[in-house]
Order: C-alpha cells, then sequence, then structure tokens
C-alpha cells in the first residue's frame, strides 16, 4: 500500500480546470516512485481509482473571483463510522468526496486538500497566468508537505 497519493483532478482540454492534473504532471516528475501521483478526469474518478493509503494529496480547480488564490484544507480521521449515501457521479462535491473516501479508505488516515481558484473555464489548453502562478505554489507547498510528512516518519537516534 502506498503511504503517499497525490491526485491531480481536473479536465486536460478545459483550460484553467486543467489545474489539478498539471500539479500532477509537475510533481510525477519531482518525486520518488514511491510515492504514487495520478491525473483524474473527475472526484469521481479519483474516489474509484485512486488506491488507499495513510495520506492523500487532493489537488483541483475551484471557480473563484480570486485566479491563482490557494483553498487548502486539511482533515484527519475522526473515529466515528462514516456512512454512503447516493451519489450523482458527475456532481460530486468536495465534502462528499472527502467522506467518500474515508468510507472506502479505511487506511486513510489524513486529507490534504488543495483548490486553485479559477475565475473561467473554457475549452482549449490555455491557462490563465493567476491560475499558472497558483499552480506552481501548489507545488511547491506539496513538496514542502511531503518532505514534513517524511521527516516525521524517519525513526530519531540519539
Amino acid at each position: 500500500m502506498p503511504d503517499i497519493v497525490v491526485l491531480g483532478i481536473g479536465n486536460q482540454y478545459a483550460g484553467n480546470d486543467s489545474a489539478g492534473v498539471i500539479v500532477a504532471r509537475m510533481l510525477r516528475e519531482k518525486l520518488p516512485p514511491s510515492i504514487t501521483v495520478m491525473e483524474c478526469s473527475s472526484a469521481f474518478d479519483a474516489l474509484m481509482n485512486s488506491p488507499d493509503c495513510s495520506v492523500m494529496i487532493i489537488v483541483d480547480s475551484f471557480l473563484s473571483e480570486n485566479p491563482g488564490s490557494l483553498l487548502i484544507e486539511t482533515r484527519e480521521r475522526k473515529n466515528e463510522e462514516y456512512e454512503t449515501f447516493q451519489i450523482d457521479p458527475h456532481d460530486i462535491d468536495v465534502d462528499k468526496l472527502l467522506n467518500l473516501l474515508w468510507f472506502f479508505k479505511k487506511s486513510l488516515k489524513k486529507i490534504l486538500f488543495i483548490g486553485i481558484g479559477v475565475n473561467e473555464i473554457d475549452l482549449g489548453e490555455n491557462i490563465a497566468p493567476a491560475v499558472s502562478n497558483g499552480i506552481d505554489v501548489a507545488v511547491s507547498l506539496i513538496m514542502n508537505e511531503i518532505n514534513r510528512l517524511n521527516e516525521e516518519q524517519k525513526p530519531f537516534y540519539l
């Protein structure tokens, strides 16, 4: 079981909506193969195809009046039962996705969600400069978080 999984969610043919996928591609070049990095076309794809792990980092775009801004949310597993509910696979918001991940991914202990603000989604592969900047900041933030997590897992010797 991979310890850390990074999921980049988005449509590579929908301009700014590809932010999560671009982050995944950039991280794949920088991270060791022991960290699973996946490109997902939707939240449903992320839910159904991601492996079980202890830490999951999810990157997706969200509509915002401030393109390139980041929305960062960290959640840790609580000692409670998570329930399933009827969903439309084309309409899973972040809260539903996180609750379903807790239900299906039994080893999952921590989720870091990073949303990259976009003000428009157009067909094509053009990324707004502000969104591109947000992508770079998200990659840096994730690299720092993974380094921090890896340091926490190293044994301490006197």
